[in-house]
């Protein structure tokens, strides 16, 4: 039991002077012989028990009386779980204290003090509790193997107070497997072999999970002592961004791209009306959020035109709440200028549509927005993924005979690398070839092993209800649009396919079932294998309208990813390669939110082959900060040159539940953790928590006053 005012508890000594008054009384009385007394006398020491009783139990009383009220002004608390047990305690020791600074540590209840500020606050008093003889080490969670101050004697107070009020919060998610990994490397360089770990946290469960099992198990083992001190709020209420991602497979200049926003409200009001703020490079537009139903969340479709080629960047931000760090997210986006489609003819011609990708090209060339957004060029089949030329987006065969071994080769590389591949079959295409070219155990170019052509007659292509696919936009048509297709031959193949890998996803109308459409997933490419040709020698679709609906969506939905690497989250490392043979130089970074831009250590790259040129590669060290970080280099006689990164928080912080003590303590088994919590601010953060025992006491001290009054009354009657 502790007292929120233990002082008043030496009040209760004024308990005393009840019995003080009656050893004085007894003093008074002077004794006088005469006659009737002896009588009295007689009286008296019949009854001398019984009153004697009823004043011890009168004295008893009114003692109890004045006790207990001091007691009750010194307000005890029953099972307390403060720290004020823990200030100043313990011998020489190495005292490490770690300070959660995850985004969830923002989290700020009815407009008071984030959890983060009083985990300050608690770190400060703790290190300034320490004795002077004591070695201290701070540390955040963000960075666990990186002390902000290490075995720093007690005596230095204003280092300790200094290195803490310099912690700030990050947009960091705090796994506490890593955290409790990286700080049993620092306490195996602590100088004392008394190490006592003080943990700050909000007790958030997101992060906890058995992989703290062995680190706990090893510092059981090696007598470490661990307390957790509880700065978290109870509440969970949140309104919070999971994601902003593209939907579109190429993000074009001058063209509309679809993006999709998720939104989650985890707070008990339904969200409605609710005004977001769009920007594209800055330029703000005001976005309505559907209605919200607590505890759900939506999807939020968006489109985003980007001005020019170049580095971009988006970004979506919703009102103010509890935890303001996860209401915003950004994407940088490399947008390109257009799309270079490669045709490659297997079957020149100089007829009018007589040529093997005519029917191709002719689709192909309507712009997207921008007049140049698309650009395609024919070139023959014996030189098409040269070096020299520049790598296209999406590489179409039609009727090719067969690639070399060495195109064969860079074109499962440019495949690998992200390069869309459609290939159509016809007469000049050799089966056994292309299986052994492009369908090898170690380069799977092809989704499946050809066989061969089969005249057939078939009329009708069926597409497979698959969500997402390259041909999704032919699920909307009717389904006679496709029923009248006439099919005459069509390249048989071998359907075993690897699972996961490899889709069918449109079929030709025949009592086989036979695929027309086969689609293979290689590293950051996509492969479109058609069982037909791409002219009107096997079939008559490039005549029907849909055949350019579906070489425009199969097109797009190969084509090479736009690059997202420049979008992470907070904490993950950033590194940059340059590809050039110019002197890379003064490389800095402009971290979010301003401030002075900080230098970056440049170092060429090792070990790259002598086809793809020297290349200089540097990293952001620190990103735990939400925001976007700009970065730029001098670049030789190309001049400044930059880049930018949007860091967003990590969306594993906006789940707020919390973990409980038991099974905290579970966790860490068989670890003997003390835990305890620290609310409010200021001196309160180390009053003792616990029941308050003054309802109980006042009631008693009623029950006592009454019980005196009564037993006073009985006393006092006339005898």
């Amino acid at each position: 039991m502790s007292f929120l005012s233990p002082l008043l508890i030496w009040g209760a000594l004024l308990g005393a002077i009840p019995i003080i008054i009656h050893l004085l009384n007894r003093r008074r009385f002077r004794r006088v012989e005469w006659a009737p007394m002896r009588h009295l006398r007689l009286t008296i020491q019949r009854n001398r028990r019984r009153v004697q009783i009823e004043q011890w139990l009168l004295l008893l009383l009114r003692v109890a009386g004045l006790v207990l009220l001091f007691f009750l002004l010194a307000r005890p608390v029953l099972n307390p779980t403060g720290l004020e047990g823990w200030l100043g305690s313990g011998g020489r020791s190495s005292q490490v204290v770690l300070v959660d600074d995850s985004l969830s540590m923002g989290y700020a209840a009815d407009g008071g003090e984030p959890a983060f500020r009083r985990a300050k606050e608690v770190a400060g008093a703790l290190l300034a509790g320490t004795r002077p003889q004591d070695r201290c080490t701070l540390l955040a969670s963000s960075s666990p193997t990186t002390p902000i101050l290490s075995e720093v004697e007690g005596a230095r107070r204003d280092d300790l107070s200094g290195a803490v009020s310099g912690l700030v919060p990050t947009a960091s998610h705090a796994s506490w497997s890593r955290v409790l990994e990286g700080l049993d490397e620092v306490l195996k360089s602590c100088t004392y072999p008394t190490r006592q770990v003080t943990i700050i946290t909000d007790l958030r469960r997101s992060g906890w999970g058995a992989g703290v099992a062995p680190i706990a198990k090893a510092w059981d083992e090696a007598g470490v002592r661990v307390r957790i001190v509880d700065v978290g709020d109870e509440g969970t209420s949140n309104i919070s961004i999971r994601s902003l991602i593209p939907q579109d497979r190429t993000v074009l200049a001058g063209s509309e791209s679809r993006w999709e926003a998720t939104v989650r409200n985890d707070s008990t009001r339904v969200l409605s009306g609710v005004k977001a703020i769009l920007r594209v490079d800055d330029q703000p537009t005001e976005v309505t959020l559907p209605e919200i139903a607590p505890r759900q969340a939506v999807r939020v479709p968006l489109t985003v035109r980007f001005p020019g080629a170049g580095m971009h960047d988006v970004s979506l931000e919703l009102p103010e709440d509890e935890l303001a760090g996860d209401n915003r997210r950004w994407s940088s986006v490399p947008v390109k200028d257009s799309l270079l489609i490669r045709l490659v003819d297997g079957e020149p011609s100089s007829e009018p549509f007589g040529s093997e990708v005519d029917f191709l090209a002719a689709p192909l060339s309507i712009g997207v927005g921008s007049a140049e957004a698309w650009r395609t060029e024919v070139v023959q089949e014996t030189d098409f993924v040269s070096p020299r030329l520049d790598s296209p987006d999406v590489l179409v065969m039609a009727n090719v005979a067969a690639p070399t071994a060495e195109q064969a080769s860079r074109i499962d590389r440019m495949v690998r690398d992200g390069m869309g591949l459609m290939i159509f079959t016809g007469a000049k295409l050799d089966t056994g070839l292309y299986n052994d070219l492009l369908y090898r155990t170690n380069a799977r170019v092809l989704p499946v092993a050809l066989k061969s052509l089969v005249d057939e007659e078939i009329r009708g292509i069926v597409v497979e209800p698959l969500r997402p696919s390259p041909l999704e936009k032919l699920l909307d048509l009717k389904t006679s649009a496709l029923e009248r297709v006439p099919v005459r031959q069509i390249m048989a193949v071998d359907e075993t396919s690897e699972e996961g890998k490899v889709r069918v996803l449109a079929r030709w109308n025949d009592p086989g079932r036979s695929p027309a459409v086969i689609e293979r997933i290689s590293g950051e490419g996509r492969v479109l294998l058609w069982t037909t040709t791409a002219d009107r020698a096997g079939n008559d679709w490039p005549i029907e309208p849909s055949f350019v609906l579906a070489m425009r969506e199969a097109v797009l939905g190969v084509s090479r990813p736009t690059s997202f690497a420049n979008t992470v989250s907070a904490g993950d490392l950033v590194r940059r390669v340059v590809l050039t043979s110019q002197q890379v130089s003064n490389v800095r970074v402009a971290p979010p939110g301003g401030g002075e831009p900080l230098p970056l250590l440049a170092s060429p790259v090792q070990g790259r082959p002598d086809d793809e040129g020297p290349a200089v590669e540097f990293s952001v060290p620190d990103t735990r900060r939400a925001g976007l970080y700009r970065v730029s280099w001098d670049e030789g006689a190309l001049g400044t040159q930059q880049d930018s990164y949007a860091v967003n928080p990590d969306a594993r912080e906006s789940d707020l539940d919390r973990i409980g003590q038991a099974d905290l303590k579970t966790l860490l088994a068989p670890l003997q953790v003390e835990v305890a919590e620290a609310r409010g601010g200021g001196a309160d953060l180390f009053s003792p928590v616990g029941r308050e025992l003054w309802h109980e006491a006042a009631l008693f001290l009623l029950v006592l006053l009454v019980g005196e009054s009564i037993v006073a009354a009985w006393v006092g009657r006339s005898r």
